[in-house]
């Protein structure tokens, strides 16, 4: 195990294939953790910061930084500034705090903040959650059964392949449940709702302020192919299109209204 300080100069420290404990003070530092458990402070500037393999610790501060996870269950987090974390492979957390930052999972099973900013997050493969905080943010799951949260501001959020939920907040939000069976739930505000395979389901469609993308849907030409595929399960409408089919919950039939679909 070794302890590391730098100095407030750009410095490179590189650890051991041990537990470390590295700090970089001031500057734009270059740490590299090594083998190990490793915990790595960048503090302020814009440090890059790889942790390498083992769980590791790894906090950037102020700063435009880049933090990279690398092999293990690792947490990543920062303060201000335009950041960039990478999970790498494992079950990572990452926390970008403010700052319009770009977070990347990676392989595992990973929980991304995006906290304040218009952030872009990326979840790779597992099954991730992710919360998107204030700011307009891009939130793309990838591949497995993933959680998506935008919290407030207009999101773009993509499910992508798997059983995917989709939580907008509030905001105008977009929302692509891509492959697989999905739940999408606009929250507060005027969101659309893109719809083209699958068995998904919309739990709280407004008619007038929503809107419903059916353009990936072959073969609607006009409203009334709509109508023909909707029909009435409890308190539900479903629209069925054969192989694929999209639910509105608690909704009727005298809700449809052509305005409120995208053909």
């Amino acid at each position: 195990m070794a302890r590391l300080t730098g100095t407030d100069s750009a410095d490179r420290l590189v650890g051991t294939a041990f537990a470390d404990q590295i700090t970089g003070l001031d500057g734009n530092d270059t740490i590299f953790g090594g083998g190990g458990n490793d915990a790595i402070n960048g503090n302020d500037d814009g440090d890059r910061l790889d942790g390498g393999a083992g769980n590791d610790t790894i906090a950037g501060g102020k700063g435009e930084d880049t933090l990279l996870g690398g092999l293990g269950n690792d947490r990543l987090t920062d303060e201000s500034g335009d950041d960039r974390l990478f999970g790498g492979d494992g079950d990572d957390t990452l926390d970008a705090g403010e700052g319009n930052d770009r977070l990347d999972g990676g392989t595992g099973n990973d929980r991304m903040f995006g906290g304040e900013g218009n952030d872009t997050m990326n979840g790779g493969t597992g099954n991730d959650v992710m919360h998107g905080g204030s700011g307009d943010d891009v939130m793309n799951a990838g591949a497995g059964a993933d959680r998506l949260f935008g919290g407030e501001g207009n999101d773009v959020m993509r499910g992508g392949g798997g059983r995917d939920v989709l939580s907008g907040g509030e905001g105008n939000d977009f929302i692509d449940g891509g492959h697989g069976n999905d739940l999408m739930t606009g929250g507060v505000g005027a969101d659309t709702f893109v719809f083209k395979f699958g068995r998904d389901v919309i739990t709280d469609f407004e008619p007038g302020d929503d809107q419903i993308d059916l353009t990936g849907i072959s073969g609607l030409n006009d409203f009334d192919d709509v109508l023909s595929a909707a029909r009435i399960s409890g308190s539900d409408v479903v629209l069925d299109f054969g192989a694929h089919e999209l639910t509105l919950r608690n909704f009727s039939l005298s809700q449809l209204d052509s305005d409120d679909f995208i053909l």
